[in-house]
């Protein structure tokens, strides 16, 4: 009887192995067919409606309503690295956490551009030191020229600080930023393309000044948009319900938007690769749409 139970574990351990093999082997046959997808959507083997998108951002005067619930939010780093300084943060990361049934997707290439830029986007503490100098020099402007010597040294002093010391957060700052992190990291999809395998598109795409992106020297903004694509992609391959895109960013170069209006190129690409309409934000904008249509 041992024999026999032993022999049983040994084949069903055997099924479980293979079972675990197929499962990744099937995962990974899915993701290839999504990437081969996102390629043709980029590199127009598949159509897009390049021209319907451009008569609905000429004529659009009013965006229609979206519900939230098929709406899925993605966060550029720009608007990431200021989510925890607009109004009502904490109500509206909160929203976002526990009450937001579409994906909510932060591109893998902002996480490193987060890192990259924070010390120019995120108040320091020297930051702060350099702002309060400006509000004494202002002042004291207006009573005697004779503090123009003492405003020279300290703008000095004020340099040799924050060239050893610029990485010291400001605390409130920092402290909310974390917990903005802490909630993204519970219910954010982080997407990645390889890298390597759009290279050439990037360059191509550059070379063209299709957006987004080529307003810029490096090739970022366009991983920005392939890993969202790509994270749109899956989640609606894995049953995700959502029919409308915000982009939140605070980059408001013609490359991403106008007023709020997507690019046509980037609204069609949209359409072609996951059948949704996309929308672009300004990050204290999202905030107030947030707060009033979910009436926290």
């Amino acid at each position: 009887m041992n024999g026999t139970l032993k022999q049983l574990l040994r084949s069903a351990t055997s099924f479980l192995k293979k079972l675990r093999m197929y499962g990744t082997e099937v995962c990974l046959v899915m993701d290839d067919q999504i990437l081969e997808k996102l390629n043709s959507v980029l590199d127009r083997k598949l159509e897009i409606n390049s021209l319907g998108a451009l008569t609905t951002s000429v004529t659009a005067k009013q965006k229609e309503e979206q519900d939230l619930n098929e709406t899925a939010i993605a966060i550029d780093s720009s608007a990431f690295l200021r989510m925890s300084k607009i109004s009502r943060s904490e109500d509206v990361i909160d929203y976002m956490l526990s009450q937001h049934k579409a994906p909510l997707i932060l591109p893998g290439q902002v996480i490193q551009e987060f890192w990259n830029n924070q010390l120019s986007a995120i108040d320091t503490q020297a930051v702060s030191l350099r702002k309060k100098h400006e509000e004494l020099k202002g002042i004291t402007s207006k009573i005697d020229s004779a503090f123009e010597e003492f405003h020279s040294d300290m703008g000095k002093l004020l340099s040799d600080f924050e060239a050893n010391h610029g990485y010291i957060y400001d605390e409130s700052t920092r402290h909310s930023t974390m917990q903005a992190l802490r909630a993204l990291e519970q219910k954010a999809i982080v997407p990645y393309v390889p890298r390597l395998r759009f290279y050439q598109m990037a360059v191509a795409r550059k070379r063209t000044k299709t957006p987004p992106g080529f307003k810029d020297d490096g090739d970022g903004d366009f991983y920005v948009w392939l890993d969202l694509l790509y994270g749109l992609m899956k989640a609606k391959q894995q049953g995700a319900k959502f029919s409308h895109v915000i982009f939140v960013t605070n980059d408001v170069k013609p490359d991403w938007s106008r007023n709020g209006i997507a690019h046509p190129i980037l609204a069609a690409e949209m359409g072609a690769a996951v059948g949704a309409t996309l929308e672009v934000f300004k990050v204290e904008q999202f905030g107030k749409m947030i707060i009033d249509k979910s009436s926290l």
